[in-house]
């Protein structure tokens, strides 16, 4: 199993031709992906999209906020407390789809998590990528890019662990990742709409 050496890098240190790549590499290895499972027999019946944090990943759902988990929204579920890590969300990939990170996008002011760390497995076994967002932060950006795209198969189980640096009430921090998504035509896109 390859992991990653990937880095972060604050968008404003990337061109628009940059970003663009950046993205493009993300959904061909995606596509690369999912041909080298067989989850179609060929690309021409594979969609690459933007991931949607309910749907693919289960953000939300079975948090302990009422209501929570009904949009598609990048909202923690858990109250932060300073310097303790706690779980983001945790999520089985679906077994006719798989999902690259990107990037990451800290929306709240003023942002209040320092580290994201994606781990494969429930109990976090192994860490994929670990990130210090702190660096966007004291250049007074919010967006960053990974050098290389974070991939989780399906049916492998990805893990995102974030850690507070200031305190937080639940559904309050929101923290976006930049996610593709690679599936069957159909799945989520109906055929007739690409």
């Amino acid at each position: 199993m390859a992991f990653t050496t990937s880095y972060l890098i604050p968008v404003g240190d990337l061109s628009l031709e940059d970003r663009a790549r950046m993205r493009a590499n993300v959904d061909k290895n995606l596509r690369e992906a999912a041909l080298s499972l067989a989850l179609q027999p060929d690309e021409s019946t594979l969609l690459v999209r933007d991931s949607l944090p309910n749907t693919d990943l289960g953000v939300g759902i079975g948090g302990p906020a009422v209501g929570a988990g009904t949009a598609e929204d990048w909202l923690d579920q858990i109250a932060g407390v300073v310097g303790v890590e706690h779980q983001y969300f945790v999520s089985v990939i679906a077994n006719d789809r798989c999902i690259g990170f990107w990037g990451v996008s800290a929306e709240s002011a003023p942002p209040s998590i320092s580290r994201v760390r994606l781990t494969l497995g429930a109990a976090s076994a192994q860490t994929k990528g670990v990130f210090q967002l702190e660096q966007l932060y004291t250049r007074l950006e919010t967006v960053g890019y990974f050098t290389e795209a974070i991939i989780f198969k399906r049916v492998e189980t990805c893990r995102v662990m974030v850690m507070p640096r200031l305190a937080y009430a639940i559904l309050t921090e929101r923290l976006a990742l930049l996610a593709r998504t690679v599936e069957p035509i159909g799945a989520v896109v109906s055929a007739s709409s690409i």
